[in-house]
């Protein structure tokens, strides 16, 4: 017998089954993104064709120059670039006439929108009846006519070579560029070039034709980036409300525990209690929306629709509640005079300090005589309204200034007895703010001087009155005052403004600029067509240059 005998051997476990691993479907993101790739190549084939050649042109027609203004140099030089241009047309050769001419020597007025229209008419009227039939221009005429003293361009067409009146306009463009530079020969042989090719390409061809088939693959090609770039930007938004999330949850209990201190008597403490119940309500939807959220999106998430919105709520929750925190951690230390309650005062009294600084700036702005516009006629009543406003010491200036020295004083006693507790933290809020109405109130008499010195009428007047302050920066997002100024706008006086000497200067800014708008429009680049006479129809149209 073997004296140590070996252990019994377990039998060997049976294989495991082989699990057949299969690759996982595509998401429903990447096969978006696919189908996407996919059309816009198919489109990109389509495309093609559209670059091929045109059919072969047919046989120039004429080319006739009455350069009436002697501005082209040498008729001679031109007559032979323009005959070069194949004016493709398959019915029949075109004539092109090239003219220049001055709108008022034909019975036309230069200041009118349809004096060129005009003045080309009666030119052909009193000098080729030919190039007219009936009350058309004649088949196969097309004309080109600059007028270079009063700065207009034309283009006219029988019925059989029109273009269309946006078609009509591309020529006239094509020949601003050299008009503008007095380079006349060069603007004509400019839109020859351009009517060429609009006028003898196949429909296919056209601007529209193949702008649309262009778009259409941008629109496609913009859809694939547009869905990574949300995808990044999804990606990126969940990065950083994350990191603002984790300083919010690291505030909670601070949080709570401030809200908690709020007197409920308190007319501020109820405005900041409101933003308590909006500071929990965007707590709890980012936690929701957090725990649906991937721990780590991969390189495609946030593409698609529905992850992106995720994305966004979770960062707009975030961003509610880590600006309500602050706000409801001041506001206890400020109502309660607890902690560093100093600086949650210096946070409701800063509008004013920073309005009481601006003063003297804001009214060299608002009323600088050399600012003010001279534009009246000196002989009229209107003149005198206007030089005598336009002045550092008017009387809105000077009280301006005189109630900007009673708040300045009055602002330095409030804050004393606040600190030293000599007043509640509710009266001293009153103080503040019957502080900030009557600067309100003499900012707005300054913005009204304003508005009469820099208007000649009501329109003006209302322009400057509805226009929106410029590159107004500076905000309070977590005074007390600026909460309750932002939920109950009704309880205060028209034109108060949390530091409304700031916001005047801002208004000023941008209603200026309406004012400037408003006095000069942006010219209109669009072409006019039709005649001021009655009867005369033919196709064309001229603009300025």
């Amino acid at each position: 017998m073997d004296p140590h005998p070996q252990a019994p051997t377990a039998p060997p476990a049976p294989p495991t089954p082989r699990a057949t691993t299969r690759a996982p479907a595509p998401s429903t993101h990447v096969r978006s993104l696919v189908l996407v790739l996919v059309g816009a190549l198919a489109l990109l084939a389509l495309l093609a064709p559209l670059l091929a050649p045109g059919a072969l042109a047919a046989p120039p027609g004429s080319v006739e120059i009455d350069d009436a203004q002697g501005v082209i140099d040498d008729t001679d030089a031109l007559e032979g670039r323009l005959q070069d241009i194949d004016l493709r047309e398959a019915a029949a050769p075109v004539d092109l006439k090239v003219v220049t001419l001055d709108i008022s020597g034909h019975d036309a007025d230069p200041s009118a929108d349809t004096g060129l229209n005009d003045a080309v008419l009666h030119f052909a009227r009193s000098e080729h009846p030919d190039w007219i039939d009936g009350e058309k221009w004649a088949d196969g005429v097309v004309i080109l006519a600059i007028d270079p003293d009063n700065r207009k361009v034309g283009t006219y067409a029988g019925e059989d070579v029109k273009l269309s009146d946006g078609d009509f306009e591309d020529v006239q463009d094509a020949m601003k560029d050299d008009a503008s530079d007095g380079a006349w020969a060069d603007a004509f042989d400019a839109g020859a070039q351009k009517y060429a090719d609009l006028l003898g390409r196949p429909w296919w061809r056209s601007p529209g034709a193949i702008i649309g088939a262009f778009i259409a693959l941008v629109a496609l090609g913009a859809g694939a980036v547009a869905a990574l770039a949300r995808g990044a930007g999804s990606r990126r938004r969940v990065r950083t409300a994350r990191e603002r999330f984790d300083n919010v949850r690291a505030k909670r209990q601070e949080t709570d525990q401030a809200a908690s201190r709020i007197p409920r008597d308190s007319s501020y403490g109820a405005t900041i209690l409101a933003d308590v119940e909006d500071y929990r309500r965007a707590v709890d939807e980012a936690e929701t929306t957090s725990s649906a959220l991937p721990a780590r999106p991969g390189p495609l998430w946030g593409i698609g629709p529905a992850s992106a919105r995720r994305a966004k709520e979770f960062a707009t929750s975030v961003e509610v509640a880590d600006r309500a925190d602050d706000t409801i951690i001041g506001a206890a230390r400020l109502l309660g005079r607890s902690g560093d309650f100093r600086s949650a005062w210096e946070e409701e009294q800063r509008p004013l300090d920073e309005s009481l600084a601006a003063v003297e700036q804001t009214i060299a702005e608002v009323l600088d005589p050399a600012d003010a516009h001279t534009e009246f006629d000196s002989d009229s009543d209107s003149d005198t309204h206007g030089e005598q406003g336009a002045t550092t010491d008017s009387d809105a200036a000077a009280g301006l200034r005189s109630t900007a020295r009673q708040v300045s004083s009055d602002l330095e006693e409030v804050s004393t007895a606040y600190l030293d507790g000599g007043i509640s933290p509710d009266d001293a809020l009153e103080r503040l703010d019957e502080l900030t109405e009557r600067l309100s109130v003499a900012s707005e008499r300054l913005r009204d001087e304003a508005i009469g010195v820099r208007t000649q009428d009501e329109d003006e007047a209302k322009v400057m009155r509805d226009a929106e302050p410029e590159h107004f920066t500076s905000d309070f997002p977590t005074s007390v005052r600026g909460r309750q100024f932002a939920r109950h706008p009704q309880d205060y006086v028209s034109g108060y403004s949390l530091s409304p000497v700031l916001w005047t200067g801002a208004w000023y800014g941008g209603a200026t600029t309406a004012l400037d708008t408003h006095r000069n429009p942006p010219a209109s680049s669009g072409s006019t067509s039709g005649y001021s006479g009655g009867g005369f129809s033919g196709a064309g149209s001229s603009s300025s240059f």
